[in-house]
């Protein structure tokens, strides 16, 4: 089921982009843009790979966060092209999380911030990475996913009970992607809202001179705290890291 969702999510996701002629034409485009924003900033993502600590040090994480550094856990982390860096510290929390429709299940919390999707792009491309779908988009996105359905059924790879709840899942998860601009910040930057299967996230985007990366900050329950320590965190890397 867990390949089976990747893959609907991931036709439902691409499928937001726009018709296909115009996803090539972006395609064969976005390099040369990219490249072009790699020359007027000279910002490149390349220079902290294996050490992305250097944008976001401890340090920084602990004056963010106002957590002592002394009783933070690093835990670094590279999978393909993502690589992650966590500041972890210990927490009394728990989260309500749905494992099953209608069953609910208290999860432990770790206090952590997150930098992680460090990335070169363009303004354009970021924009169009990180907006509220239009109802045509989803349109299309639901109209992908239903032929992908078709086709997983036909090969015999999925049960038309695995493709629906599979769907179900999707479709839900689109219902509660939401983005939100935030002012003063970087170039454009925006928090982005995201739920799949009762497990709900809340990321920082921040693009600045073509170089984007992402925070996730859950130190409370408070949203708006953690809101203001992701800002803060960023604002941190901008001014003493890439200006």
């Amino acid at each position: 089921m867990k390949t089976l969702l990747v893959t609907i999510m991931s036709v439902f996701l691409f499928a937001f982009s726009c018709k296909d002629d115009a996803k090539t034409e972006q395609l064969n485009g976005l390099e040369g843009e990219v490249a072009e924003a790699l020359d007027d900033a000279g910002i490149k993502a390349e220079d902290f790979i294996g050490n992305i600590n250097e944008l976001l040090t401890l340090e920084m994480a602990a004056k963010a966060t106002g957590l002592p550094a002394s009783e933070a856990e690093t835990k670094h982390s590279k999978f393909s092209s993502l690589e992650s860096l966590k500041y972890v510290w210990g927490s009394n929390r728990t989260r309500k999380v749905e494992v099953m429709k209608g069953n609910f299940m208290d999860v432990p919390l770790e206090n952590v911030i997150e930098l992680s999707w460090v990335k070169n792009t363009t303004l354009k491309q970021f924009k169009h990475d990180y907006h509220n779908p239009t109802p045509e988009e989803i349109k299309n996105a639901e109209a992908a996913m239903e032929k992908k359905m078709t086709e997983l059924e036909s090969d015999g790879k999925a049960t038309p009970e695995q493709t629906n709840t599979a769907s179900g899942i999707a479709k839900n998860s689109i219902s509660k992607f939401k983005v939100n601009e935030v002012s003063n910040l970087g170039d454009y930057a925006v928090f982005v809202d995201s739920g799949i299967m009762g497990v709900t996230t809340r990321d920082l985007k921040v693009f600045y001179k073509g170089l984007s990366f992402t925070l996730r900050v859950d130190l409370s329950d408070d949203m708006q705290d953690n809101d203001q320590k992701a800002v803060t965190a960023a604002k941190m890397i901008i001014e003493e890291k890439l200006k």
